[in-house]
């Protein structure tokens, strides 16, 4: 207390230093790095005492890198109270951008570049005895692209070369973090008379996303995150895959603690293929859509809304099943317009009681559903709460067609 006391104006300073910190970092997350703006759209208003002012002496500089931004790049200043500079903005000018809102979920498929590893297990061995060969040796994440020299691409091939080696070491060559190390490896002959190397391995994955959008190119963005494998946060290196027509089977309601999900029948096939997945990145997958997809997806032309004037307001999320999407009230509670992850951009909770009701609020298989604030669409669905199912990041969707 003594202590206190004799230090107390030192103490008052540094909370008064922190408090001011603690303002200016927040007051950061309301000005975007960059943004995107029609021509004629007026001035931009943010939400903070920040007013944002063209720099005149500063040239106009050509710019032409993705379809989202097409346009004149220009400088801006913004001023805390119209006048204390704290930041600047690249702002691009562009012409209006309009997209088809889907909203409704499709099976996807992806075959794998290689062999996956999904984890080690241990054996039986022909003497009764337990081993794990690969334990220490080969990890969860690894990719497997090649046996004794020579390259494979399944795990058909892969069992091959270990029942053909006959309990010999094989030198597996494999992909992890990006760089490539050869191990050595001795298959364990089982009880059941085949060689095995005790490694759970995968080269495809199928599941349920939703689809966010079709442009007026025929190319959908959907999900709005990536395709990782379990367990990890890399995203899938993917040979190629494909959208399917799905048959929603059931939904697994959310409750605190345990993600629901949407359980759908994938019709795999020529005729029920909806497009195929060129793009697998961290802000969803993207590819072009066929025309069996554009006569079977309902879907509703929408202006895009711009990050920086989307609000903490009312906004609707559209999702549906077998074509008939409907529109469900959320409110968008937090919004960050520098996100360290793209992905979870803003937080949302769901206010519409039927929903919550029939899937407890955010369940797995909603990520890329549409999310439109004021007649123009602005997002999409990306995450759930684990400790709120009502609750969800989502993905600002110019992040999306900026990919």
């Amino acid at each position: 207390m003594e202590w206190y006391q004799e230090h107390r104006k030192l103490v008052a300073i540094s909370y008064g230093v922190v408090y001011v910190i603690a303002c200016y970092l927040m007051l950061l997350s309301y000005i975007p790095g960059e943004v995107n703006i029609e021509r004629n759209a007026g001035e931009i208003k943010l939400a903070a005492p920040v007013t944002v002012e063209p720099i005149h002496d500063e040239n106009v500089l050509a710019v032409g890198q993705n379809k989202g931004a097409v346009g004149t790049t220009q400088r801006l200043q913004c001023k805390l109270f119209g006048v204390i500079p704290v930041g600047s903005i690249e702002a691009t000018v562009t012409e209006e951008q309009k997209v088809d809102a889907v909203g409704s979920p499709v099976g996807i498929y992806l075959k794998m570049q290689n062999v996956y590893v999904a984890g080690t297990k241990e054996l039986r061995d022909a003497k009764g005895d337990t081993a794990n060969p690969g334990a220490y040796i080969v990890k969860e994440g690894d990719y497997i692209v090649g046996v004794n020299g020579g390259s494979i691409q399944t795990k058909e091939q892969l069992q091959c070369r270990v029942e053909e080696s006959q309990g010999e070491p094989l030198v597996l060559t494999l992909l992890r973090k990006n760089e490539y190390m050869d191990v050595r490896i001795q298959p364990v002959l089982t009880e059941g008379g085949d060689y095995k190397l005790g490694l759970w391995v995968k080269d495809d994955t199928a599941g349920v996303g939703t689809i966010t959008y079709i442009d007026e190119d025929g190319r959908y963005g959907a999900l709005g995150h990536g395709i990782s494998n379990t367990g990890t946060e890399n995203l899938i290196l993917m040979e190629r895959g494909y959208l399917y027509h799905a048959s929603i089977t059931s939904v697994t309601p959310s409750s605190v603690g345990s993600p629901g999900e949407i359980t759908g029948l994938i019709t795999y096939g020529e005729n029920s293929r909806y497009g195929n997945v060129a793009t697998n990145s961290n802000v969803g997958i993207f590819g072009n859509i066929t025309a069996t997809a554009e006569a079977a997806l309902n879907r509703r032309t929408y202006s895009v809304g711009r990050k920086q004037d989307m609000k903490r307001e009312e906004a609707i999320m559209l999702f549906g099943t077998e074509g008939q999407v409907k529109s469900y009230q959320i409110a968008i509670d937090q919004i960050d317009l520098n996100p360290k992850e793209k992905n979870k951009a803003f937080v949302f909770h769901v206010t519409e009681p039927a929903l919550i009701e029939q899937t407890g609020g955010i369940v797995q298989g909603m990520s890329g559903s549409p999310i439109i604030q004021e007649g123009k669409i602005v997002g999409a669905v990306t995450h759930v709460f684990i400790n709120d199912p009502t609750k969800g990041y989502g993905i600002f969707i110019e992040d999306m067609l900026d990919h």
